[in-house]
C-alpha cells in the first residue's frame, strides 16, 4: 500500500488498501510494510486457540475471554518485532498497543 495517502486513526497511520496499521520503523520512519505487518498477524494466530469460551495462548497458559487481549498478549511476549518507533519522539514501544498508549499519554492531541 501506499501510506502517503493513508489516513490516521489516532493509533498511527492506516493502510488505506489494507485497513493494516502502518507501523513505524526504529529509526522513526514508517518503513514496515503491509508484507510485514501481514506476516506478523499471522504469526501471532499461530499462537491462538480456543478452550471452554476461552481464547488461550497455544505457547504458554496464558488465557482470556477476548480474542484482541490474547492477541496483544503474543505480540509482547511471544513474538519479536523489533519494536515500533513513535514518529513524534522516537521512543521504540514493543507492541502496537503500547506504542498507541505511549502516544495517547505523552502526546495528546
Amino acid at each position: 500500500g501506499n501510506y502517503e495517502e493513508g489516513y490516521d486513526d489516532g493509533s498511527g497511520m492506516i493502510d488505506p488498501n489494507t485497513g493494516m496499521p502502518i507501523a513505524a520503523g526504529a529509526d522513526g520512519n514508517k518503513e514496515f510494510s503491509c508484507d510485514l505487518l501481514t506476516k506478523l498477524e499471522e504469526e501471532i494466530d499461530k499462537h491462538v486457540g480456543l478452550s471452554d469460551d476461552q481464547f488461550q495462548c497455544l505457547s504458554c497458559q496464558y488465557s482470556t475471554p477476548n480474542k484482541t487481549t490474547l492477541r496483544s498478549h503474543i505480540e509482547a511476549r511471544h513474538i519479536n518485532t523489533g519494536g515500533f518507533s513513535c514518529e513524534l519522539c522516537f521512543r521504540v514501544s514493543p507492541t502496537r498497543h503500547a506504542l498507541k498508549m505511549h502516544k495517547l499519554r505523552k502526546h495528546p492531541l
